[in-house]
């Protein structure tokens, strides 16, 4: 039987998640899930208690060695793409998901999706996804020129703010002349198309 999500259940999982955290990453994920409730009742309030858990789960896996991340998923037989080879921590959040489904019984592709594309985003994404995504940059200990406006733009608009997040990310990777997962790219293409703005 797959849990219920209950506040019981969501606590459950938050002591585990903590407890695996380094102590200096567990203000910025409980900023991820205050930030992920509050765009949750704006945009997705039928799945706020999904997202408050993906919230949790993002970052499990975030203290593990690349070996060790690539290690796991192989195990479980996760599909690695060729920018996950490149930068292994960027299994981060899919291997996290995969630990916390071996801990809780989970069985959810939606808490997995948005665990597995925190970091990089996908085209395939939900508001779930985008949610989650967001949450990460926005969250109130992050501290960077722009942030402001993207917690502006995160209350007017999913797709806008998920747009800026988007090509934030991908200037800050140019910029510093770093490897850049083709998933952001195929994103930002895909909400171009839609006419999205931001």
């Amino acid at each position: 039987m797959p849990p219920e999500y209950t506040p019981e259940f969501e606590a459950r999982v938050q002591a585990w998640v903590e407890a695996r955290l380094k102590p200096k990453r567990i203000p910025h994920v409980r900023g991820v899930v205050e930030t992920a409730d509050w765009m949750a009742q704006l945009y997705a309030p039928t799945e706020r208690m999904r997202v408050r858990l993906a919230a949790w789960i993002h970052d499990a896996a975030k203290h593990l060695p690349d070996d060790e991340l690539k290690r796991l998923a192989e195990l479980h037989q996760l599909l690695i793409s060729e920018g996950e080879k490149a930068v292994p921590m960027l299994l981060h959040g899919a291997v996290g998901y995969l630990l916390a489904a071996q801990e809780f019984g989970l069985d959810d592709p939606q808490i997995q999706s948005a665990c597995a594309f925190h970091t990089t985003g996908d085209p395939t994404m939900t508001a779930t996804d985008m949610i989650v995504y967001v949450a990460d940059l926005i969250e109130p200990t992050r501290d960077f020129p722009g942030v402001e406006e993207l917690r502006t733009e995160a209350r007017r608009s999913l797709e806008g703010v998920t747009l800026m997040a988007t090509d934030f990310t991908l200037r800050y990777l140019i910029d510093r002349g770093k490897y850049i997962d083709p998933r952001p790219v195929f994103l930002h293409n895909r909400l171009i198309q839609a006419g999205v703005r931001s």
